[in-house]
């Protein structure tokens, strides 16, 4: 039971980072005038503003909470 409430604490920690850097990058990319062509004014804004390091930190929290919940339901009890 321990694995499955990690588990979620660390789906939905991962998944507002996610949410939250992609939103803060969607309301700034108006204030981007230039970027490189080959990665798009997104991926220009997100590095622009530091958002890729969050990002990552929320996908790899976001897998890991999945990680931990399919290993806390599929594991056996300890009763």
């Amino acid at each position: 039971m321990k694995k499955i409430v990690a588990g979620i604490g660390f789906e939905i920690t991962g998944m507002f980072m996610v949410l939250c850097s992609v939103v803060i990058t969607g309301l700034n990319i108006q204030n981007t005038t230039s970027w490189n062509t080959s990665i798009g004014r997104y991926w220009t804004t997100a590095i622009n503003m530091g958002m890729i390091p969050i990002c990552i930190i929320g996908f790899v929290l976001l897998t890991a909470g999945i990680a931990f919940s399919l290993w806390g339901i599929f594991s056996k009890s300890d009763q």
